[in-house]
This record gives C-alpha cells, sequence and structure tokens, in this order.
C-alpha cells in the first residue's frame, strides 16, 4: 500500500498514475475490440446502430461516475485528516448507493429504449439494431457503474492496482466472448453487447470480492454511513465528472444528428470509429489525471499547500507532453487505425482518416481542461469543477457541431473538438488563475 502522505517527485507519480494509465488503456483496448468486430463481422449498419444508441447508454451511467468520483474526493480528504472509520462508512454508503442507482437506470433504460433510438436519429435499418444492443448493455449496468466506482476508490485506498487488475479480467474475457459469440458463433449485435455486459460483471464482482474482504488498502466495505450528508456531498464533488459525462453523451448525440443530415450513414459509422480510437490515445491523459486526483484530495484533507502545488505544476506538464505526443502519435498512425475499422469500404476509410487527422489535433489542448475539472473535484470546489465541464462541451462543442457545418460546409463539423478544446483551455486556465490561490496553489505567479 503506497503511503500517499509522502513527497511525490516525477517517477513517483509516473509510477502511481501508471496503473489508472494502464487500466484505461486497457479498457479503452476492449472497448475498441467491440468496435472491431461489429464493424468488421458485422457491417457497418450495425456499427452505426451502435455508435447511435451509445450516448443514451452513457448518459444514464453518469449518475454513478459522479458518485465514484465525488465520492472519492470526499474519502481522501477524511483520510488525509486521519478520520478512517469515517471514510471507511461514507465509502460505503457510496458505493451501495450506486448500485441502487445502476438498478433504476437499468429498468428505465430497458422501459424507453424504442422511442429512445428514434429520437437518436437511428433510420428503419438501424433502430432494431440499436434498441437491441441498448437493452441487453442495460442489463449489466448496475455492475458497470459499481465496477467505476471500486476502480476510482482503489487508487484513493493506495491500491491503485486494483484497477488495473479489473480491467485486466474484463479485457481478457470481453475479448475472449467477442471472438466466440460474433466471429465462432455469428451472433452480431447480439453477441458483441452480452460480452461487455459478462466483461462488467466479471470485473466488478473481482472488486466487490476484493473490498468485501478488506484487501484494497485503506478501505473496506462493510457498514455504511447513516449520515446521507455523504451522498449529498459526493454528488456536489463530483456533478462536474456527471456534467461533464452526460453533456459529452449529449454532444455524441448532436453529432449523430448533423452527421446523419450532412453525411449520412458513412459520417455516422466514421464518428464511431474516430471515438474509439480518440478514446484510446484519450486514456493516457484521462489516466494520469484520475490516477493523481486522489493525492490532490488526501494533501488538501492534510492542508499541505507545497504538495498540492507541485502535483499541479507536474499535471500540466504531463498534459502539455502528453497531449503533443498523442496528436502526433495519432497523424502517424492515422490510415492503418482508419482502415483496421473500415478497410473493407474504400469511401469510408478515407473518410474516417482524414476525420480522424482533423480531429486529433484536439488532443494538444485537451488534457489542461481534464485536470482543471479534476483539481477542482479533489478539492472540494464540484461549483467551478462543473462549470469547466458544461461549458467545455455543452456550450463550446455542441455550439462548434451546430455552427460550423451550416458556416463552412460538411467537412467542418470534424474541427468542431479542435475549436472546443482550445476555447476550454483558455477557460480552465483563467479559472485557474482566479481560484487557485484560494487554495493555495499560486505563489507569486501561475504555477507556483
Amino acid at each position: 500500500m503506497t503511503d500517499l502522505s509522502q513527497h511525490f517527485n516525477t517517477a513517483k507519480l509516473l509510477r502511481y498514475s501508471l496503473p489508472m494509465m494502464a487500466m484505461m488503456l486497457l479498457t479503452s483496448c476492449y472497448g475498441i475490440v467491440d468496435g472491431l468486430f461489429v464493424s468488421n463481422f458485422v457491417g457497418k449498419t450495425a456499427f452505426a446502430s451502435v455508435t447511435i444508441v451509445m450516448p443514451f447508454v452513457m448518459i444514464l451511467s453518469t449518475v454513478g461516475m459522479m458518485m465514484g468520483s465525488g465520492g472519492s474526493a470526499l474519502v481522501g480528504r477524511l483520510l488525509g485528516a486521519k478520520r478512517d472509520a469515517e471514510a471507511n462508512a461514507a465509502f460505503s454508503l457510496i458505493a451501495w448507493t450506486t448500485f441502487g442507482i445502476g438498478i433504476v437506470a437499468a429498468v428505465l433504460g430497458i422501459m424507453f429504449m424504442d422511442p429512445i433510438v428514434r429520437l437518436l436519429g437511428a433510420n428503419d435499418a438501424m433502430a432494431e439494431l440499436a434498441s437491441l444492443y441498448g437493452r441487453i448493455a442495460f442489463l449489466s449496468m448496475p455492475m458497470f457503474m459499481l465496477q467505476y466506482t471500486f476502480e476510482v476508490f482503489a487508487a484513493t485506498s493506495g491500491k491503485p492496482q486494483l484497477g488495473l487488475y479489473s480491467a485486466i479480467v474484463a479485457g481478457i474475457v470481453n475479448i475472449a466472448l467477442d471472438a466466440l459469440f460474433l466471429a465462432a458463433l455469428g451472433w452480431g449485435v447480439v453477441g458483441a453487447t452480452a460480452a461487455t455486459a459478462i466483461a462488467e460483471y466479471a470485473a466488478a464482482g473481482l472488486l466487490l470480492v476484493v473490498f468485501l474482504r478488506g484487501k484494497a488498502g485503506m478501505l473496506r466495505l462493510g457498514r455504511p454511513s447513516h449520515d446521507l450528508r455523504v451522498l449529498a456531498k459526493a454528488s456536489y464533488n463530483g456533478v462536474s465528472e456527471m456534467v461533464g459525462s452526460m453533456a459529452a453523451s449529449v454532444v455524441a448525440v448532436v453529432y449523430n444528428l448533423q452527421l446523419m443530415a450532412y453525411i449520412g450513414e458513412n459520417g455516422v459509422a466514421a464518428y464511431g470509429a474516430i471515438e474509439y480510437i480518440a478514446m484510446l490515445f484519450g486514456a493516457v491523459l484521462g489516466g494520469y489525471v484520475e490516477g493523481t486526483a486522489p493525492l490532490m484530495s488526501y494533501q488538501h484533507g492534510a492542508e499541505n499547500d507545497v504538495e498540492k502545488r507541485s502535483l499541479l505544476q507536474h499535471g500540466i506538464a504531463f498534459m502539455i507532453a502528453g497531449g503533443i505526443g498523442m496528436c502526433a502519435l495519432s497523424q502517424l498512425l492515422a490510415y492503418p487505425l482508419a482502415y483496421a475499422f473500415t478497410g473493407y469500404d474504400a469511401e469510408l476509410l478515407s473518410l474516417t482518416q482524414t476525420a480522424f487527422r482533423i480531429y486529433s489535433i484536439a488532443f494538444i489542448f485537451m488534457g489542461f481542461t481534464m485536470l482543471a475539472s479534476s483539481v477542482f473535484t479533489a478539492l472540494g470546489n464540484g461549483t467551478i469543477s462543473a462549470v469547466i465541464a458544461f461549458v467545455h462541451t455543452g456550450i463550446f462543442e455542441i455550439g462548434s457541431v451546430l455552427l460550423l457545418p451550416a458556416l463552412f460546409g460538411p467537412t467542418s463539423i470534424w474541427w468542431a473538438i479542435c475549436v472546443a478544446e482550445i476555447a476550454a483551455t483558455a477557460l480552465s486556465a483563467a479559472l485557474l488563475m482566479k481560484f487557485g490561490g484560494r487554495y493555495g496553489l499560486r505563489r507569486g505567479g501561475f504555477p507556483a
């Protein structure tokens, strides 16, 4: 178990965040494998159908993300203040509540699936497949939420490698079942979503056993707190993650509607491929942010401003270097990555490659916005974090997706993410400079 009170230099930070980065990379990889199997074994109509319905699945899962991220910030501060018993009780309440929310979300998702896929823009050829995929996906929603919550709390508990083990289990199960259900048995969309659902049950089940047995570092799943203010505080802290994830899903819906209107099914399929690929590259930046957030929460609870400034400085440096590296690598690998998804269709391949080269420029900027939102969540200021998340996706990106094609033609839709990330980076920097001093993040300049 890692001592969270120690000073983390660059090497220690990378080692500590590496399990979370690896976990997110693996999670992205098995998500990509899903997409590859669907696209290559079932076809672009099925692939576009999955792309259409996935934002709705993610929208209903965002409450679980809010509880996990916001709850870990609260529990991390309690651990930093040496209030271990309160931390464990709060963690248990948050975990069980998240599971209950997952059950409610699953019921609602299954009930309203048919009308929703039509609202999301599915045509006659796509609607049945999209509904089928969505219903099966919601059967595993409670475990999906629980898996995310446990993975975040594993880092808070000083055992970030547990999230990696969970991702490895999920990846192995998902890929093996994809090969069996799609390639061998030909089950199509049903096979793809069933493989994912079973993988989520396996991964969440593993972490549930570990936390129940007290083998997860400083935290153990047991008797929950009776103080419902814990849920209110966790919700407040994590509202930015919910807003950000929900807004990102709404952005995906708007993208799909605009692409159906301006380009058609090929546009939605190309966007689906790009989102899978971008998830892989973004996992490196997101993994660092998620992996180091518990350290910021802990040091805030311990009132150690020197370490908080150090964490912020290292985070900014990593986001700049990582963003440039991700963009350069994306440009080099654009063709083979696009070919892996759409090589069976020359027109779709050309569209996907061109669009991804444009889209990947955004990697240079997106890490800073991730970091700023995460820092404010870790410090307990969910309001500012939510402002960053909502304005970033709800205003900058949706506005760009709606306006650019109308003003400059269909191709400009792929530039929307770049415009949004540049604007969000400027906003995030301004908010850090304005409010950073309140939390000891500034000392004679920015960053201190």
